[in-house]
C-alpha cells in the first residue's frame, strides 16, 4: 500500500498551498497528494516546534523524515544559532515541496534525497523526528538508530509520537540506544522525547 514514506511515482498530483503562522511569522507551505499531512500542520509538528524552540539545537540541525519542509524551514528562520540545516526524506515529491517551500519563505537548507542518512557527510548536534507511523515499527526504530549514529557526541534526538502509536516501546528503545532519554512533555496523547547520545 502506497503512503507518505514511500516513493510512488503513480500518484495523482494536485498542487495546493497553505499560509501558516507561528509566532508572528508568516509561512506559506506548497503540498499535494502523498505527502503527510497535506492540509495543514499537524498538531504532534506543532508540539514538536515548539518543545524543540526551548532547547539549544546547536549549529548543524537534521529534519529528519521532512515531508515538505515543515520542522525545517520554521527552525531556520527563528533559530538563529543553525547554520546548517539538513531536510531528508525518501519520498521524491515532498523533497521538490520542500525545497519550492524553502525558496517561498526565504529559508536555506540543504534536501536531500536519502533511506540512510549515515551516507550524509555531515554529523548533527540535533536530530528532529515526526516518525512516519504508517511505515511500521521496524522502519522508526531503524531512524533512531541512523539518528544516533549521525548526532555528535552529546547531541539529541527529539521526537514526537503519540501515545497510541507506541511511546512506551519507543522509550525503551531509546533507552537501548542513547545515554540518556527525557519524557520533555505529554500534551494530549503526545509524548515530547530527547534522547541525548
Amino acid at each position: 500500500m502506497s503512503h507518505y514514506y514511500t516513493n510512488d511515482q503513480n500518484l495523482p498530483s494536485k498542487e495546493v498551498s497553505f499560509e501558516y503562522f507561528y509566532e508572528g511569522e508568516r509561512f506559506v507551505f506548497y503540498t499535494d497528494y502523498g505527502v503527510f499531512s497535506k492540509t495543514q500542520v499537524d498538531y504532534g509538528t506543532y508540539l514538536l516546534i515548539n518543545e524543540v524552540r526551548k532547547h539549544s539545537l546547536g549549529s548543524s540541525v537534521l529534519d529528519l523524515g521532512c515531508g515538505y519542509g515543515v520542522i525545517g524551514i520554521i527552525l531556520s528562520r527563528l533559530s538563529p544559532t543553525i547554520s546548517n540545516m539538513v531536510m531528508v526524506d525518501v519520498n521524491k515529491r515532498a523533497l521538490s515541496l520542500a525545497k519550492k517551500n524553502c525558496d517561498t519563505n526565504k529559508v536555506k537548507a540543504k534536501i536531500v534525497l536519502s533511506d540512510d542518512i549515515r551516507t550524509l557527510k555531515d554529523k548533527f548536534t540535533s536530530v528532529i523526528l515526526n516518525p512516519p507511523i504508517r511505515a511500521g515499527k521496524q522502519v522508526i526504530f531503524a531512524l533512531y538508530q541512523k539518528a544516533r549514529d549521525v548526532l555528535d557526541d552529546g547531541g539529541s534526538l527529539f521526537i514526537v509520537i503519540q501515545k497510541k502509536h507506541g511511546a512506551a516501546s519507543t522509550e525503551k528503545e531509546l533507552k537501548n540506544l542513547f545515554n540518556e532519554v527525557r519524557v520533555l512533555d505529554k500534551v494530549n496523547g503526545h509524548w515530547l522525547f530527547e534522547a541525548r547520545k
